[in-house]
């Protein structure tokens, strides 16, 4: 394995196990990559294709860890990888697709890191823009919004009112002397 294959490796570990972290979850010490994101990183780098599917990198995975908890490398119930673990599944996956490791560290840095290709978009855009639209709002639902179009929260739900009457729940104060 070349030396700057595995430099690309560890860098792309890095962008891989950060990807979709909270940032929490940044802040521990020890950063791991779980199966999401190496399925990611292996359809980004076209690793995955039609021969080998993600069914088949799942059973790899489900091999090398059970391997590494077998061996005594990773406590028990562990599912993610940290490097070591993750080389040894790149070595799993090179046998299983009978290509060289270092082809696949060259089609994994190729990927340049996470891409959100085939996000999910919103399926009918011009109903949720009509049901969003504030304007075409009537009657009391109007009042939820400011002008801009963004929601006031409680005070656009709630009609507040002062309770300082004799009787509870009395609400028009100061107009007594108007009516009579």
């Amino acid at each position: 394995m070349a030396s700057g294959g595995n430099n690309g490796l560890k860098d792309a570990f890095d962008k891989y196990s950060r990807f979709g972290k909270t940032e929490t979850q940044l802040k521990e010490k020890d950063i791991r990559i779980d199966s999401k994101n190496i399925q990611k990183m292996m359809k980004d780098a076209a690793v995955v294709d039609n021969t080998y599917t993600t069914q088949l990198l799942d059973n790899d995975i489900a091999r090398v860890l059970g391997k590494l908890t077998s061996g005594g490398t990773y406590s028990k119930g562990i599912k993610t990888f940290e490097l070591q673990g993750f080389k040894q599944l790149i070595d799993q996956v090179s046998a299983s697709k009978n290509i060289s490791t270092d082809q696949i560290f060259a089609q994994i840095n190729a990927s340049g890191g996470p891409s959100l290709a085939h996000v999910t978009t919103t399926a009918n855009k011009i109903i949720t823009d009509r049901m969003t639209d504030a304007s075409q709002y009537t009657g009391s639902h109007k009042e939820r919004f400011d002008a801009e179009g963004h929601g006031r929260g409680k005070p656009g739900r709630v009609d507040g009112f002062k309770n300082t009457g004799y009787v509870g729940n009395y609400r028009g104060e100061g107009t007594y002397d108007q009516k009579h």
